[in-house]
C-alpha cells in the first residue's frame, strides 16, 4: 500500500471507509459483489476497493476497461437509506459532483456526457459504472470508478480512438501524490453525494451540467445496444436526470441509452 497510496492520504481514507489496496484483481465491483453475498451480517462502513492493476475491469454497457499503469482504478460500497426512487438520479448526480473534484484537481475544465462520462484534453477520462443489490432488505450501491489520470498511447491503440485524460503528462515522482489525493477527494465526494441523494436537480445543477456538456446543441442519437432509441438536438437534462433531445417543436426526455454524435 505505501508503494502506490501515501500514508497521510490513507489514514484520512480510513476515517471514512474500510479500505482494501490489492496489486491485481479482476474487478474491483465484482470483488465487492461477492463481498456482500458472503457476508452474514450487513456492513457498517462504506468500503473502498482500490486496484493497481485490474485484469477484467468492466465499463459501462458491459465493455471491457482498458488498463493503464496511469490510471485509477476503485469501486465503492455504501448501503443506502434513502427513499429508492432517488436512485434513478444516482449515476448523472455522481458525474455531476465527480466532474467538480476532477476539473479542481486538473486545473481546467472536465467536460461531461450523459448520462456519466467525463472528458477532458479531447477524449473520455473517466468512467462511472453504478450497480445496485439488495440483501436482507438493505439497498448496497456499488460504485466503480475508473480515471485516466496520464495520457498512455498503448491505451489509445488498444480502443483504435484518443483516451482523454487530467493530464498530459505526469513526472513519475509526481504520480503517487496526485493519486492519492484524487482518490481521497473523489471517494470522499461520493460518500457525501449518495449520503445526500436529491430526488431532483436544482436549477442551479442543471444549468452547471448543461454549460459542461461536451455535446451541448449538437444532434446525437440515443443507442441502447443495437436499438436506435431516438435522435434530436441535446437541450440538456431536466431536474429528474434525463436527457433532453428536440426533433422538430417536439421535445422529449429520456432515460435510457447511450448519447452518441449523429454520424
Amino acid at each position: 500500500m505505501n508503494d502506490y497510496l501515501e500514508t497521510e492520504c490513507v489514514e484520512k481514507i480510513k476515517k471514512e471507509c474500510l479500505l482494501q489496496v490489492f496489486d491485481e484483481i479482476d474487478s474491483t465491483n465484482e470483488y465487492l459483489k461477492k463481498l456482500v453475498k458472503r457476508e452474514a451480517i450487513s456492513l457498517p462502513l462504506p468500503v473502498l476497493v482500490v486496484a493497481e492493476r485490474q485484469t477484467a475491469g468492466k465499463g459501462t454497457k458491459g465493455r471491457k476497461w482498458v488498463d493503464s499503469p496511469t490510471s485509477l482504478k476503485f469501486s465503492l460500497l455504501i448501503s443506502f437509506a434513502g427513499e429508492s426512487k432517488r436512485l434513478a438520479l444516482l449515476s448523472p448526480y455522481i458525474a455531476l459532483k465527480l466532474r467538480k473534484v476532477l476539473s479542481a484537481a486538473a486545473k481546467k475544465e472536465v467536460k461531461i456526457k450523459w448520462p456519466n462520462d467525463l472528458y477532458c484534453l479531447e477524449g473520455k477520462t473517466a468512467g462511472i459504472l453504478t450497480e445496485i443489490i439488495q440483501k436482507a432488505g438493505t439497498l448496497y450501491l456499488i460504485i466503480g470508478v475508473g480515471i485516466n489520470l496520464a495520457s498512455d498511447p498503448e491505451v489509445n491503440r488498444n480502443i483504435n480512438s484518443l483516451a482523454g485524460s487530467l493530464f498530459k503528462r505526469i513526472d513519475p515522482g509526481e504520480l503517487k501524490r496526485i493519486r492519492s489525493l484524487i482518490l481521497l477527494c473523489a471517494s470522499e465526494e461520493i460518500i457525501r453525494t449518495v449520503k445526500n441523494l436529491p430526488e431532483e436537480l436544482s436549477a442551479e445543477e442543471i444549468k452547471d451540467w448543461n454549460q459542461s456538456d461536451v455535446y451541448n446543441g449538437q444532434r446525437l442519437r440515443l443507442i441502447e445496444g443495437e436499438r436506435i432509441v431516438s435522435e434530436g438536438q441535446n437541450v440538456g437534462i431536466d431536474k429528474k436526470g434525463r436527457i433532453l433531445l428536440q426533433d422538430g417543436n417536439q421535445t422529449k426526455a429520456f432515460c435510457i441509452g447511450e448519447a452518441s454524435l449523429r454520424p
